[in-house]
């Protein structure tokens, strides 16, 4: 167990009982896209007092610095007095209270930033989360405070929060809450339904072209297909805010809410509706799935930097798994659709050769930064958790005959991080638990570790056949291109290992040509295809400013699909396990 340094507990954990902390978000002149926040403080102690805005969002694992959009900060004391201040780092603005026990401070924050991480506020809607608006007082993240909002003549306001004293007034325990806790104003239209004895509101802002009835009936069946799985909700209200715009996508979670935004035209199609509901499962289970079963960096948070844990596997990709299997159980899809979508992020993870190198494991731990030859060496923590979940999950299931599943794991993890999160490398531990079965084999060979998953074996006891079939043999020169306009090809990515590095190919080279006759980018790949392995071919390009010549040899390059498929006819002992897993 890594025990933090005492500085930084003193810096994030500790209260100040006796500080007072009123933000006031208004927004008089919305077109220009900028907040006027007013902090005030009371009860202010000592000769000077830091506030800082976070560098990040939790959820969201990369750097923001929200600081870069700050402006005009000023500080005034008792009577007006202006106060000095100086920023002391990149995100730390250190006020001299001159002995004022009253401060005020005054800012402006640009946000035009519509995505669920950002912050967005125009003549026609508000929305943001307290990470992007709201500075908070250093070594007082766990007081109480109060936000005031100012929603425009005919704008609904929706948000976890619940009203304080005030008008347009809300309260929230701590700074950790408020910032889990967005703001949608606009012109909502808010629907609701009860499940699992907690009140559920779906905010839709926008026109999503889709049937609003039928898709808040399916949010319903979704949060009954979670509750299904983990049982009680922690919650007496959550709210779904839902921001349906001609473009975009993305959601992030909160503890009792979640914004979503998705492109409110493309849900007339099924695949693309269903691809949104799935962000909304995804999203909502985290309410369990990071919010409360969480390693123990993940809150209380340090805003200033990195948060670094090898668990997002688990906690993004598990949800992942989770969501569509939600999904399945409360009857939005059926046993086969279900298959298909597992199937088709089986296929994108089995296609990317980071997996060969970066485990699951090492592969959270990174997600803070993208190497410059990602393409060779990463994998998505999204896809791996995700083939690791469906697999853990019917592990568990074969070794204890169905007495067990990866949801017992689950929810003892709830119950074992109930206001604290667990130590980083605990998470087997846990499912030794649950499963009294030994993991910690599984884990160092498909977590830590980068071994292939047994398909086959794991899939047979429920149903479920297993085959990599392949599609294609082709010709492969051993490396990625992308069309420029008509004429030419570029060079995308090549290989550490293959025919195109043997050869000396390199990222970015142009070419013109192969055998002497010009290549075009649209018969590019009918060309190289029309050639066997084996065969030479002599390509001139442009590297930089240079005309050169290379030569590769043809290698065999098999496309491969990874199936999934129900059994026709399932033994008895085969659908009474499917039966259980896809209820």
């Amino acid at each position: 167990m890594r025990l933090p340094a005492i500085g930084l507990l003193l810096a994030i954990a500790l209260p100040c009982p006796a500080l007072t902390i009123a933000y006031d978000a208004a927004n008089p002149r919305p077109e220009n896209h900028t907040f006027e926040m007013t902090v005030d403080l009371g009860e202010v102690e000592g000769a000077s007092i830091d506030v800082a805005m976070p560098a990040w969002t939790p959820g969201y694992y990369k750097i923001q610095n929200h600081a870069k959009n700050v402006r005009d900060f000023t500080a005034t004391g008792e009577a007006g007095a202006v106060l000095a201040w100086e920023m002391v780092d990149k995100q730390t603005w250190r006020v001299q209270t001159g002995g004022a026990k009253k401060i005020s401070l005054h800012y402006r924050v640009y946000a035009h930033q519509a995505s669920p991480t950002g912050a967005d506020l125009t003549d026609e809607h508000s929305y943001f989360h307290a990470s992007w608006n709201c500075m908070y007082v250093v070594g007082a993240i766990r007081t109480p405070c109060t936000i005031r909002v100012h929603p425009l003549p005919g704008w609904k306001t929706a948000t976890g929060l619940e009203p304080a004293a005030g008008e347009n007034t809300y309260a929230a325990p701590d700074y950790d809450i408020l910032v889990d806790s967005p703001f949608l104003m606009g012109t909502l239209d808010v629907r609701e339904f009860t499940a699992g004895g907690a009140l559920h509101q779906v905010v839709i802002e926008g026109n999503p072209v889709c049937d609003r009835d039928a898709m808040t009936k399916d949010v319903e069946k979704i949060v009954n297909g979670h509750i299904s799985s983990i049982g009680v909700p922690p919650y007496k209200r959550y709210v779904f805010l839902l921001q349906f715009p001609r473009w975009g996508g993305g959601g992030l979670e909160h503890l009792n809410s979640t914004s979503i935004v998705a492109n409110g035209e493309e849900l007339g199609d099924r695949g693309r509706y269903l691809k949104f509901l799935f962000v909304v499962s995804h999203e909502y289970f985290h309410l369990w799935n990071v919010k409360r079963i969480r390693p123990e960096q993940l809150g209380p948070f340090d805003y200033t930097k990195e948060v670094m844990t090898h668990n997002l596997w688990a906690h993004e990709g598990m949800t992942n798994y989770y969501a569509w299997l939600a999904m399945r159980r409360g009857g939005v899809l059926n046993r086969a659709e279900y298959l298909g979508y597992v199937q088709e992020e089986l296929n994108g993870l089995m296609h990317r050769d980071g997996r060969k190198r970066t485990s699951p494991e090492a592969s959270s731990w990174r997600t803070w930064y993208d190497a410059d030859d990602g393409d060779n060496v990463e994998v998505s923590y999204y896809a791996s958790g995700h083939i690791l979940g469906f697999a853990l999950d019917l592990e568990i299931r074969k070794r204890t005959a169905g007495a067990k599943s990866l949801d017992d794991a689950m929810r003892l993890a709830v119950e074992k991080t109930k206001g604290a999160g667990y130590p980083d490398d605990d998470f087997c531990a846990i499912v030794n638990e649950a499963t009294g079965s030994d993991f910690r084999e599984f884990f160092a060979n498909y977590v830590a570790g980068t071994k292939e998953l047994p398909f086959a074996d794991e899939v047979t006891p429920f149903g479920v056949t297993y085959e990599a079939h392949v599609d294609v043999v082709e010709s492969d020169p051993g490396f990625d291109c992308w069309g420029i306009g008509e004429d030419l090809v570029r060079i995308t990515r090549v290989p550490e290992e293959g025919p195109g590095a043997e050869a000396g190919f390199d990222v970015n080279d142009v070419i013109l040509s192969a055998e002497g006759k010009r290549l075009r980018a649209p018969t590019f790949w009918a060309y190289v295809h029309s050639k066997k392995p084996g065969d030479k071919i002599t390509f001139t390009l442009f590297r930089g400013e240079r005309m050169i010549e290379k030569t590769v040899t043809l290698q065999e390059k098999k496309r491969i699909s990874h199936l999934l498929k129900l059994v026709e006819k399932p033994t008895e002992e085969q659908k009474k396990a499917q039966d259980a897993w896809l209820r």
